[in-house]
């Protein structure tokens, strides 16, 4: 069985990927707010820090129940939360889990994502023993296509998906990565 305690620290030149508390509602309101954040995806912006809280509560609840895992994206220089990265839906034999990120749009094309993904991906690998790693991406969410690609991942599947908060199909792109163990 998985276990994410002590939660797992990965630091790099640029970003540490931590778990999110409290001292991040203003950054994850902020990105939780911004439309850009929202365009490919069928989410609802948080309301108020209190709906941010709530986020973070059940993200951490999650964790401690070894349901997935997920790291806010703390951005060295500027010290302060710039995104969020996650492994999810983990298969029942623990071989298999979903990529699930983003980033704000000020950081986005500088790479940080790409790290942060290979680092998520090596961690998937090597400690969590995955064989495959999953990444599902709206057909027109061009910088993401862009990034699974550039991180070897392969399309293996188009599926429709009709949105929960938002009355349309989303047209989606499967992406999977083998690992080697």
């Amino acid at each position: 069985m998985l276990k994410f305690n002590p939660f797992p620290i990965i630091e790099k030149n640029n970003f540490i990927l931590r778990r999110m508390d409290y001292d991040d509602v203003q950054d994850l309101f902020t990105m939780r707010q911004d439309p850009k954040m929202n365009e490919y995806v069928d989410t609802i912006p948080d309301e108020n820090t209190d709906a941010t809280k709530a986020y973070i509560d059940k993200m951490n609840k999650g964790i401690d129940d070894n349901k997935w895992i997920i790291w806010a994206i703390e951005h060295k220089k500027e010290k302060k939360v710039i995104g969020t990265i996650s492994i999810w839906n983990i298969d029942e034999k623990q071989t298999s889990g979903e990529l699930g990120y983003g980033i704000i749009p000020d950081f986005q094309g500088q790479g940080l994502m790409k790290e942060s993904l290979l680092s998520v991906i090596e961690y998937g690998q090597k400690i969590m023993k995955l064989r495959e790693i999953l990444a599902y991406t709206e057909e027109n969410n061009i910088r993401s296509i862009n990034l699974l690609k550039k991180c070897d991942f392969e399309v293996i599947k188009n599926i429709d998906e009709m949105g929960y908060y938002h009355n349309r199909v989303y047209r989606m792109l499967v992406f999977k990565k083998e690992l080697c163990i």
